[in-house]
């Protein structure tokens, strides 16, 4: 992510000759009405001590940054440094280090101001090469530190706000240039203004001292935000203290080095193993408590594949260092956790990992050896060592081992089984409790049919009530429950009352999923341990047609297709064929089903080579179009695939009649995919992405797939379907 810091503003007058004076320049960015990123910065301005003092008599050095990107997915504090987060994922460190290293040497010259800008460029050049950052990355920083040097120094030269000008401002307001300044009041030791800039249409308020006519304070704003789709606000205090710088090169050079900004681990392209081995071993003697480098150092280990060295590393880390990330969740499921060890990880989990770690596989019950906590060890801890929200997680988990354990003690199960239907709405969804109650009902509806129906009755009503009452990220989970519900009330039913277990069945088809985003991750999991499934409307569809009502069962399996068209196409073609057998199922899908399919979005988009392709250039041709990126690890690795059905494609020049093939590269650049597509040798047709064709094609992740039909309409695939089997088949029709 090429990511360009705000530079700060600072508005004030620095006289000739002050020796130093510390600022913090707080400024927020805004784009429209959202929050982009703020920054506070601390700055001393001083005199110019190096050799060229006498043509740039001042400098300015950056002591300390605090700097929360969009979304606070980057968080960076040379303060607070165990606050970072995500720093190593982003271009933005780079330009924070050197600006926290390169001090800015400048002079007035007039109304002008003057910057070194040659020693800044060759001492950028010089930290670049040692840190061995890339190309793009080199020219970014020197962009970036150029335009920081010069907005900042010119906003400094405001040598008109002396003893003179303040005069006049007791008198009337005071234009200077496109900025008219008031006085509101005055004390004995400072005097306060208000400005109105009408050339930057902004304003504010700025508190000057008089002796030396020094900045106190300044507080700027936009004053009016139409057609602006960028605003900054900006305060800034005087520091009464003096700040000692707070980075070091040598952390700098640790955490650059490591970063994918930086060349110094790699060897033609690809991690060095024997040069993050020099790297874990230099810095592990500086910094082997620093959260950053413990994290780095694991990523490294997994990368390089030196799993025997991981494995011991991460044993031998203190967990508060593996606090969000994959090390601590790695941890927890190797399983070998002291009573201190597992105490101490748990509440560092997030919600997320903590379910998933506790109903997938504690609930298996996995435990290394005797050494370590067993799982019933664990399970007791997180009913009674933490808070009510562990106790959530595990309790239905718990009723549920109880209930297996009662044997045919039904009382006592049914007792069991209403303590866990009466638990509130936290417990069903943090603990995964429909899970436990459907597995109770499959243990007592063997020992009592008839109650079993009751249980099943039961659950459904909750599992309904939760649904249509549930905000969180869990939804999915509890639909998935309610389908199986409706489904094992099916089952229970269906020798008996047809009629009635095909309105059961019609209701757990209604609640499967539709498409992958509406998969709970944890279904897998669920359908193994219930010996359920994902989704049942092919089972409720077959069932409807057995009963005479193919009509209907085959226009819900067109609507499904039009739905979910990639993976519901197989139990649309099966069902045409199995049941309209005297018919050509080819010509049912294209005049009924195909003519139903939105048309695909209109683009014109440039090749690799400067020429321009249309949709309606792909008519024609039943078209693969690949949505991806060179930047998208999938992607690259899915490419060998690509490009030998490419290849295959111009050798057999019959399916190249019917079959044509695109790629749209998106959020990249032509010379990055130029170079990536010679560096490998791939003949594959690439068109760039104009930042709008991936929003229109509604693309919700990468690498992305859709055919284009010959008339231009779409069909979308989930991530992971058989698109070529799909593809082969309908180009026949």
């Amino acid at each position: 992510m090429r990511s360009i810091l705000l530079f700060f503003v600072l508005v004030n007058a620095v006289c000739f000759g002050q020796k130093n004076e510390s600022y913090l320049i707080k400024q927020e960015l805004f784009l429209g009405n959202k929050l982009a990123n703020s920054k506070s910065t601390y700055v001393a301005v001083s005199s110019n001590k190096t050799v060229s003092k006498k043509v740039f008599p001042l400098e300015i050095n950056t002591k300390a940054i605090t700097f929360t990107g969009p979304d606070r997915q980057f968080i960076f504090s040379s303060l607070c440094p165990d606050s970072n987060l995500n720093v190593l994922n982003s271009s933005a460190l780079a330009d924070i280090l050197v600006q926290l290293q390169q001090p800015i040497y400048f002079n007035f010259q007039g109304r002008e101001t003057i910057v070194d800008t040659t020693s800044l460029k060759r001492e950028i050049r010089a930290k670049a090469l040692h840190w061995e950052l890339t190309d793009d990355v080199v020219a970014m920083v020197a962009n970036n530190m150029t335009v920081v040097a010069a907005v900042l120094s010119q906003e400094l030269n405001h040598a008109y706000i002396n003893k003179d000008f303040l005069k006049r401002l007791q008198v009337e307001p005071q234009l200077v240039e496109s900025k008219r300044y008031s006085m509101t009041k005055s004390d004995k030791h400072k005097v306060y203004l208000t400005f109105r800039d009408t050339s930057q249409q902004l304003e504010g308020e700025l508190v000057i001292a008089k002796k030396g006519c020094k900045l106190i304070s300044l507080n700027q704003r936009p004053y009016t935000f139409d057609n602006r789709p960028v605003l900054s606000t900006t305060n800034i205090q005087q520091l009464e203290t003096i700040m000692h710088p707070t980075y070091d090169e040598t952390y700098a050079e640790m955490l650059l080095s490591s970063s994918f900004v930086s060349k110094k681990l790699l060897t033609d392209g690809a991690v060095d193993s024997v040069k993050v081995v020099e790297y874990i071993k230099k810095y592990d003697a500086i910094f082997p408590n620093d959260k950053f480098f413990v994290q780095k150092k694991l990523n490294l280990l997994q990368q390089i594949k030196d799993d025997k060295q991981y494995d011991l590393t991460l044993k031998n880390t203190p967990v508060n260092l593996l606090a969000g990330t994959h090390h601590l969740s790695n941890l927890l499921y190797r399983g070998e956790l002291s009573k201190d060890k597992f105490m101490a990880l748990i509440p560092l989990l997030d919600k997320e990992k903590k379910y998933n770690w506790i109903q997938n596989s504690l609930y298996q019950g996995y435990a290394p050896s005797k050494e370590y906590l067993s799982a019933g060890e664990q399970i007791e801890l997180l009913l009674n060592g933490f808070s009510e929200v562990e106790k959530q997680y595990i309790y239905p988990m718990v009723l549920w081992q109880r209930i297996e354990d009662q044997d045919n003690d039904l009382p006592q199960s049914r007792s069991l089984f209403n303590e866990l239907m009466g638990l509130n709405a936290d417990y069903w969804t943090n603990g995964n409790a429909g899970r436990y109650a459907l597995m109770a009902f499959k243990r007592l509806s063997t020992i009592d049919a008839q109650y079993g129906r009751q249980m099943l009755n039961d659950i459904i009503a909750k599992l309904t009530t939760l649904y249509n009452t549930d905000q969180t990220e869990r939804k999915d989970v509890t639909r998935a429950h309610l389908a199986t519900a409706y489904y094992f009330a099916y089952q229970l039913i269906h020798k008996n009352d047809r009629s009635e277990a095909l309105a059961y069945l019609e209701k757990a088809a209604l609640y499967s999923p539709k498409k992958d985003a509406e998969i709970a991750y944890d279904s897998y999991y669920d359908t193994n341990f219930l010996k359920a499934k994902n989704n049942y409307s092919e089972d409720y569809l077959t069932e409807l047609a057995s009963t005479g009502q193919k009509d209907a069962a085959l226009s819900k399996y067109i609507k499904e297709f039009l739905t979910v068209q990639g993976t519901s196409y197989r139990g649309l073609r099966d069902f045409y064929q199995h049941y309209y057998s005297d018919q050509k199922f080819s010509e049912f899908f294209m005049q009924k089903v195909v003519s139903q399919l939105p048309d695909a979005p209109n683009f014109i988009l440039s090749n690799l080579q400067n020429g321009q392709t249309t949709k309606d250039d792909l008519k024609g041709k039943w078209t693969l179009v690949d949505f991806w990126g060179t930047w998208c690890g999938p992607c690259v690795a899915e490419m060998p695939k690509l490009n030998n059905f490419y290849e295959q494609l111009k050798i057999d020049k019959e399916r190249a009649q019917r079959i044509g093939f695109v790629s749209i590269a998106c959020s990249d650049t032509k010379d990055k995919v130029k170079n990536f597509i010679a560096k490998n040798n791939y003949t594959i047709p690439v068109l760039m992405s104009d930042n709008r064709v991936e929003r229109d094609f509604n693309v919700q992740g990468y690498p992305s797939k859709y055919i284009l039909t010959p008339a231009g309409k779409l069909i979308a695939m989930p991530f992971g379907f058989d698109w070529r089997q799909l593809l082969e088949e309908i180009a026949v029709f």
